[in-house]
């Protein structure tokens, strides 16, 4: 069968769409099979993210002195313990579930852009400020913008919508 002189029939397909990648060049922790990324940074005090397991320990923190008090009549030892250890393990447990069982991606939002001002390669939050970012592949604009991401995924937003637009960390 005869080819142009640069097409090899035989090579591995390539990605023309590349996948949101970090600043490093790896992918993402929380990349999906569907060209999204899951994200646990959606808490942020200024431009910094808070983790995710923080937010867990804080809540280790609030709930054990409640089961405590239950547990004091008849087990004061346990109680005891847990209320110093459920912070600790409750931001293990979620560190372990967002890096080991469902891997996700730290990430903070770095600016606004309106729908209409997006272009291929802005990495932004398919859902508002927080949840899962995509990675623009094609922005078509008519009378609203439709937005292709990497993995076929698409959303039509009106031209003055904000989004927002993500950084991802690991």
């Amino acid at each position: 069968m005869r080819s142009e002189d640069r097409v090899d029939l035989f090579a591995e397909p390539i990605d023309v769409e590349p996948a949101p990648r970090l600043e490093d060049g790896r992918p993402p922790r929380g990349l999906t099979a569907q060209g999204w990324v899951r994200t646990t940074g959606w808490l942020q005090v200024g431009d910094r993210p808070v983790s995710s397991a923080c937010v867990a320990a804080a809540v280790g923190f609030l709930w054990a002195p409640i089961v405590a008090v239950t547990l004091m009549a008849a087990f004061p030892v346990a109680a005891g313990i847990l209320v110093v250890t459920a912070p600790a393990v409750s931001g293990a447990a979620w560190w372990f579930f967002t890096t080991w069982v469902r891997p996700a991606s730290s990430a903070r939002n770095i600016g606004l852009k309106r729908a209409s001002d997006l272009f291929a390669g802005d990495v932004v939050r398919l859902y508002g400020s927080i949840g899962p970012v995509g990675r623009v592949t094609a922005v078509v604009r008519d009378n609203n913008v439709r937005v292709d991401f990497h993995g076929g995924g698409r959303q039509t937003w009106a031209p003055s919508r904000v989004v927002h637009v993500a950084e991802l960390l690991s």
